[in-house]
C-alpha cells in the first residue's frame, strides 16, 4: 500500500498535526518541527519503509527504532515522544498527512498561500515572480507558486488558489466560446 498524503487520512492526522503545531508555536520551534516532519514524512513515503508498514512481522517498536535512528540529528525529547505516540497508535503511515496539515497551519499563521499554476510550457522565473506579485496583491497574502505543465492547455495558464480557479488557458477560452455559441 503506497501512501502519499491522502485526504481520507486527514481527519485522523489532524489532532497529531495540531498538537505538534501548537507545541512548536508555543516554544518558538516551528522551523525545527517543520524540518523534523519534512524528514519523517519523506522517510514514510519511501517504498521500502511503506513495505515495512504493511508487514505484520514488523512491530511498532521496530518502526520507532528505525525512525529514531535515522532522524536522530533532528530529535529532542518532545519529538522523541511524538514518534513514540505515533508508534504506540500505529500511525507512522500518517506522517505525510501530518506534515501537510502542519504546513497548512503554518501558512495560515504566516498568511502564506500556495497557488498551483498550470501552464502549457515551462515559464521563466521573471514570469513566476510577476505572477506571484499579482496574486499577492489580489489575495493580500504572500503567495508561493507550485508550477505544473500540461501541454493540453495549448497556451495561457490555469491558477488554483484558495479554493478558486482562474482559467486563462487557451483551452478554457475555446471551451467557453463553444459553450456560448451553443446557447
Amino acid at each position: 500500500m503506497t501512501h502519499q498524503a491522502n485526504p481520507k487520512y486527514s481527519t485522523i492526522a489532524r489532532p497529531y498535526a495540531l498538537a505538534a503545531f501548537d507545541y512548536a508555536k508555543s516554544k518558538k520551534e516551528i522551523a525545527a518541527w517543520k524540518s523534523f516532519l519534512e524528514s519523517a514524512a519523506f522517510m514514510a513515503r519511501q517504498t521500502a519503509v511503506q513495505t515495512l508498514f504493511d508487514n505484520p512481522k514488523v512491530s511498532s517498536a521496530q518502526l520507532f527504532d528505525l525512525f529514531q535512528e535515522i532522524l536522530a540529528p533532528l530529535m529532542n525529547v518532545e519529538r522523541h515522544n511524538f514518534l513514540q505516540l505515533l508508534a504506540q497508535n500505529k500511525r507512522f503511515i500518517l506522517l505525510p498527512d501530518i506534515e501537510n496539515l502542519f504546513n497548512a497551519y503554518y501558512a495560515a499563521l504566516e498568511k502564506i498561500s500556495t497557488a498551483t499554476v498550470i501552464t502549457a510550457i515551462s515559464v521563466t522565473e521573471a514570469y513566476k515572480l510577476k505572477l506571484a506579485q499579482a496574486l499577492t496583491k489580489r489575495t493580500q497574502r504572500e503567495v508561493t507558486l507550485q508550477c505544473e505543465i500540461d501541454p493540453a492547455l495549448i497556451g495561457g495558464a490555469i491558477v488554483h488558489i484558495g479554493g478558486k480557479v482562474i482559467d486563462g488557458s487557451v483551452r478554457g477560452k475555446l471551451t467557453r466560446l463553444l459553450e456560448n455559441s451553443l446557447r
